[in-house]
């Protein structure tokens, strides 16, 4: 990725593929914080093995998006709090169903990592338009 270059920062396979899949489920969305991000988590734990990872990799993925591009950031309750709602998010995806997804345990611990490349993305295509 590009913007893994202009960074500096570089991700492993699977987490950089885990990012690309993101970039395209999320890119046409319009309901990003729409409602409040424990309000959805706490939703999503109360649902069934697949039904919850798929929820909670929803909410991970949202809030990547939101940390990475800054998305109302005056708005925010704390300067980490799309950070840490996003990684346990992904984190109890991880293990909503057995086995454990191995790819979403990767995602959260390195989601900070994921959303430096993606403010990137953001920065990059700024300075193209």
């Amino acid at each position: 990725m590009e913007a893994q270059g202009a960074s500096k920062t570089y991700l492993v396979p699977d987490v950089e593929a885990f990012l690309v899949h993101t970039i395209a489920r999320t890119m046409d969305r319009t309901d990003v914080w729409e409602k409040p991000i424990a309000i959805k988590m706490m939703t999503a734990q109360a649902k069934p093995g697949l039904t919850k990872r798929i929820e909670l990799r929803n909410v991970g993925e949202e809030c990547l998006i939101i940390d990475a591009w800054e998305f109302k950031q005056r708005r925010w309750p704390s300067p980490n709090y799309f950070k840490n709602m996003g990684s346990i998010a992904f984190g109890m995806a991880s293990v909503a169903t057995r086995p454990i997804d191995i790819t979403l345990e990767l995602v959260s611990e390195h989601f900070t990592t994921m959303s430096h490349v993606l403010r990137q993305v953001r920065d990059l295509h700024q300075h193209k338009k």
